[in-house]
């Protein structure tokens, strides 16, 4: 019987995102690298694609959430590998239909930026996520009102 592992699966849609800020990520070449590793779960592929997609859709919303709740960053000069956790947390919080408890979002994004960031990144992401949890009904309404045919900058390649 196979295991999924969430933990892993959300450092794998890191590395995923990340890889799409330099180029357009092709899927099933890019799991492959996963695959031909020796772990002990597999990758939980409907939650990695479902993210992916959900980020990659509302990278724009996601973008003015970081700028709204870290006004003293600015995301033209922040390195993505600090926001790609922020993004993440967000997402399952108010996008994905799952439903993850808000407080295991946040601590995972936390984790992810330990992993691939410094501390000052982990303060920043959980500031952060804990202010969206704090306004999660309102941003989940901005959401729906949220012009998505605008011109937004966007930080990944479809």
């Amino acid at each position: 019987m196979s295991h999924y592992s969430r933990a892993r699966t959300r450092k794998f849609l890191y590395q995923m995102l990340y890889a799409s800020t330099f180029s357009e990520v092709e899927n099933e070449s890019f799991k492959e690298s996963f695959f031909s590793w020796v772990f002990n779960s597999e990758l939980d592929e409907t939650y990695l694609n479902d993210m992916y997609n959900l980020i990659l859709e509302n990278q724009s919303f996601l973008i003015q959430v970081v700028g709204k709740y870290a006004p003293k960053f600015d995301i033209e000069n922040m390195d993505v590998s600090s926001i790609i956790p922020i993004f993440i947390g967000v997402t399952e919080m108010i996008l994905f239909p799952e439903e993850i408890p808000a407080k295991v979002s946040i601590n995972e994004a936390v984790e992810i930026s330990k992993v691939y960031w410094d501390d000052s990144a982990r303060k920043m992401v959980n500031w952060v996520l804990n202010k969206v949890l704090n306004d999660l009904e309102k941003l989940q309404i901005e959401l729906q009102h949220f012009d998505r045919e605008g011109s937004h900058k966007i930080l990944f390649k479809k």
